[in-house]
């Protein structure tokens, strides 16, 4: 039985459900999700393992207008993770109409062999369905397309048939326990960002960040020092909370989750720092991505 292998670029603007999309058909939680824009900042890649096939799934960041360094930086990996793939998924709202940003999509992903995910497919009203399909389906140049609705596993097993028939064949690439190629370090730090994504409202989750400054492991037990990167002493204020509830709040969330992800008891040491401005300084994003690479 001839066995098929391929890179599978998720590409589609912020919120469309692209994570949660991924996190299903890998079956394990490999990008982290919230309600916030813009919150896959890299490329994070996921192994499904299927009868037949292997497909290591590329999410990326959420296709957006930039205004920061930072911005500037995702939206290039957006780019990059389209670099060399096998296909591409292009995931949309199908409740709402295509706008400019889906057309720079389509603009990035040009004449590259792809399936339209047309999620979010609860939330689309039945006089919308043909209007809205037609649109995505001219703007995209393609009638391959998929109704989901990622966050139920609506329609995921016929999305998954429609991505491999297109697969050429080949032999596994990673073996059958990998579900990512993403380190511990990052994952924890991604982890802990999600808890404070979740936790926070406005201005603060797109001027947070995530530094393991040490990782220590003995005797079955981990040891993660981390800081909580912000741009404003009054984030900083909000995170601490009162008497320091909200922060241990976030810390206990992420201690049982990364966990549970590494399989040992964990101690996390969580403090806030300031770093005026972060997202516009090259360097600091810069080591950010090699702490955590």
């Amino acid at each position: 039985m001839s066995h098929r292998f391929g890179y599978v670029a998720l590409i589609g603007q912020p919120n469309v459900g692209k994570s949660t999309l991924l996190n299903a058909l890998v079956g394990q939680k490999v990008s982290i999700v919230s309600d916030k824009a813009q919150t896959t900042r890299r490329n994070v890649i996921g192994i499904m393992q299927g009868e037949g096939f292997q497909i290591a799934f590329i999410d990326t960041p959420g296709v957006h207008e930039p205004h920061t360094v930072l911005g500037k930086t995702m939206l290039e990996a957006a780019r990059t993770g389209l670099s060399g793939v096998d296909l591409v998924v292009v995931v949309v709202d199908i409740s709402r109409r295509p706008n400019d940003a889906d057309k720079r999509i389509a603009q990035m992903v040009g004449d590259a062999p792809k399936i339209l995910a047309m999620n979010k497919m609860d939330r689309l009203r039945a006089e919308m369905v043909v209007p809205h399909t037609e649109a995505y389906c001219q703007l995209f140049g393609t009638e391959d397309y998929m109704m989901t609705t990622a966050t139920q596993g609506v329609n995921l097993d016929k999305l998954v048939e429609m991505i491999v028939e297109r697969l050429e064949e080949g032999e596994p690439q990673f073996d059958e326990e990998t579900y990512t190629d993403q380190s511990m370090r990052f994952m924890a730090a991604e982890l802990i960002r999600e808890k404070v994504l979740v936790a926070t409202r406005q201005e603060v989750p797109h001027a947070c960040a995530v530094h393991i400054r040490e990782w220590e492991e003995e005797e079955g037990r981990v040891t993660i020092y981390a800081d909580i990167l912000v741009e404003k002493d009054g984030q900083k204020a909000i995170l601490i909370g009162n008497k320091g509830q909200f922060i241990k709040t976030i810390g206990s969330q992420a201690r049982l989750e990364i966990a549970e992800l590494i399989g040992m008891p964990v101690h996390l040491d969580l403090h806030i720092k300031v770093r005026p401005d972060w997202r516009q300084s090259p360097r600091m994003i810069r080591e950010l991505e090699e702490e955590t690479g």
